[in-house]
């Protein structure tokens, strides 16, 4: 099931958990560029069958852009105001370990811009144990990346002009120069994207997204499990 609240801080958020009396892990799920249209809702239920508390976050405060242009203002916006964003994801993870049916361990996912967003919540929020990128904005600079003090997980496209492979593997290489355990991979033959489908069904798609699929479960038992 999903409920629908608003934090404190007026950051609307949706939840889907199983039913059950033992505590879990949780995951705060950040949506892509088109804000928290179905894919997003469609992925916290998907999570919480893997037996994660799941919170889906709307970065833009409600918001939602009707074109391309419109959303790329979105996420100037938020971008600009780099604070205000971290100050509501922090929310949105004090709200998770609060809970009694959550362990006290968060993780976040995201795509493309939810993947940016992931990462800079990795370098500049409060702790957390988990940071799951698909094809979002890197960051290649050891001594800032040398912040993070857990494994980061990233799936990314050969086709991707916007995050080309060169990025991705210098992105790679700076982790490794500040110790930062990852489990970063570029999929051969696909574009930006590829994960993303309407149906949030990743067994139903191209074998990279099957294989990310995996990768991404297997990361997160290892970083979220006590």
């Amino acid at each position: 099931m999903i409920e629908e609240q608003t934090l404190a801080s007026g950051m609307r958020i949706w939840i889907a958990r199983q039913e059950s009396g033992t505590p879990r892990p949780a995951v705060l799920v950040l949506h892509e560029r088109y804000g928290p249209v179905q894919h997003s809702f469609n992925m916290i239920e998907k999570m919480a069958a893997e037996g994660y508390v799941t919170l889906a976050a709307d970065l833009y405060s409600g918001r939602t852009g009707s074109t391309p242009d419109e959303n790329r203002a979105l996420m100037a916006e938020i971008g600009a105001d780099s604070e205000t964003m971290i100050a509501n994801l922090d929310a949105a993870a004090r709200f998770l370990r609060e809970r009694d049916d959550v362990t006290g361990r968060v993780g976040t996912l995201g795509w493309c811009f939810g993947g940016g967003v992931a990462l800079s919540y990795a370098l500049g929020g409060e702790e957390h144990e988990a940071t799951a990128i698909f094809y979002g904005n890197l960051v290649t600079d050891p001594a800032i990346l040398a912040s993070i003090d857990h494994e980061v997980y990233g799936s990314f496209a050969e086709m991707d002009t916007g995050i080309p492979p060169e990025t991705v593997n210098e992105f790679v290489s700076a982790l490794r120069a500040a110790g930062v355990e990852n489990d970063v991979h570029i999929y051969d033959e696909v574009n930006h994207g590829f994960w993303l489908r309407i149906d949030g069904n990743p067994e139903l798609r191209t074998e990279p997204a099957l294989d990310a699929w995996q990768r991404l479960r297997g990361y997160l038992r290892r970083t979220l499990s006590d």
